[in-house]
């Protein structure tokens, strides 16, 4: 895999700030323009207002249906964890209390007992090693 790598140009690191900048003197330039113009003409004025007002109720209107959407799906969801995902959880633990019974029998009854073997017989190996040290 060929993998170059280029060299950072400095020029690069000063095109954010500049476009940030130009495009806040631009919004100033336009803001000052509109209130120029709305304050020499009382009927542009008023369409004006009466646009952003009927904007800022449709806007309200489309807020409150988003809400309501909302609502429902968080509903469902709550539903879905309390029908679904609970009773899985529930076969899960019991699931797991079941391995955890399991692992405890093997314990008891075969790796505890195999144990207490191969401690009798390593004991007895090494008595028998004190008793006849010479032979293997």
């Amino acid at each position: 895999m060929d993998v170059k790598f280029r060299e950072s140009n400095p020029k690069t690191g000063c095109r954010l700030p500049a476009i940030i900048g130009i495009t806040l003197v631009l919004m100033f330039v336009t803001i000052t323009v509109l209130l120029v113009m709305l304050v020499r003409n009382p009927e542009l004025t008023q369409l004006v207002r009466d646009i952003l007002i009927i904007t800022l109720a449709i806007v309200g209107l489309f807020i409150g249906i988003a809400m309501i959407v909302a609502i429902f799906q968080i509903t469902k969801f709550i539903r879905l964890l309390q029908h679904d995902i609970k009773p899985i959880l529930e076969q899960a633990n019991e699931t797991l209390s079941t391995v955890l019974s399991t692992a405890s029998m093997v314990n008891e009854n075969l790796t505890r007992p195999i144990m207490k073997i191969a401690g009798t017989l390593s004991g007895t190996i090494q008595f028998l090693k004190m008793i006849w040290p010479n032979r293997k």
